[in-house]
């Protein structure tokens, strides 16, 4: 009887259950952040211009430890790109030095799941000393250079 009890529950303890997420492959990763400098009254790139240079970029973060950035210089567009700093869901404060320009981004991050999918929010972000835009279709974040 015991046997038979069991034969009956053990299938549907191993096929009962039902995975809703089973063969579904959503994931959003966080977004990059580009940052391009530019003047604040002519809206001309700094780097374009000559005013800065790509090899004095510093990126820390707050124990002071380099972080990874590139440098993208395209078609005019020369724009420094921080793709990991994303993933990084504590609060984290980031200072990024050109020449005599330095600015600290403040950014924390929020990883979700919801309805099979993995995505990333934005809880805070903010940029010190300069003011910045940041247009809805495009990652670049425009900081205003006095």
């Amino acid at each position: 009887m015991k046997k038979n009890i069991l034969l009956i529950f053990l299938p549907l303890l191993l096929f009962g259950c039902k995975n809703d997420c089973e063969g579904i492959a959503c994931f959003t990763p966080p977004p990059n952040f580009i940052f391009e400098l530019v003047d604040k009254t002519t809206g001309d790139n700094l780097f374009t211009k000559g005013e800065l240079d790509s090899d004095t970029i510093t990126v820390l973060n707050k124990n002071f430890e380099s972080v990874n950035f590139e440098f993208i210089s395209e078609n005019n567009l020369n724009v420094i790109e921080l793709s990991e700093i994303g993933w990084n869901l504590n609060l984290e404060q980031y200072t990024i030095k050109v020449g005599e320009i330095e600015f600290v981004v403040t950014l924390e991050m929020e990883e979700k799941h919801e309805n099979c999918c993995t995505f990333f929010n934005i809880l805070q972000f903010e940029v010190s000393k300069y003011t910045y835009q940041q247009s809805n279709s495009s990652e670049i974040i425009k900081i205003l250079i006095e």
